[in-house]
């Protein structure tokens, strides 16, 4: 679906227009030529992909560094086994 907005009304909503080939839609408030809106601006695509990239990519030393295992417990010395029976 071709969307159109007009360059000269600011803030105004994207119209969607099937004109026929070859017409130039123009605003019907201020009479100047509609441009043609992409379906996806480029510039946030590029930003998002670049953003989800780097996430991905900053995650995965995490994955091949393997978490500390937990301390172990140490085992009581010969000394304090002696005391514990007594």
């Amino acid at each position: 679906m071709p969307r159109y907005r007009c360059p000269s009304c600011c803030c105004g909503p994207a119209i969607v227009l099937h004109p026929p080939k070859g017409a130039i839609p123009i605003c019907s408030r201020c009479r100047t030529p509609l441009e043609k809106q992409p379906l996806v601006k480029p510039l946030p695509l590029l930003v998002l992909v670049s953003v989800g990239t780097v996430l991905v990519l900053s995650s995965f030393p995490m994955l091949f560094n393997p978490s500390p295992s937990p301390p172990l417990i140490p085992d009581p010395g010969p000394d304090r086994r002696q005391d514990e029976t007594v």
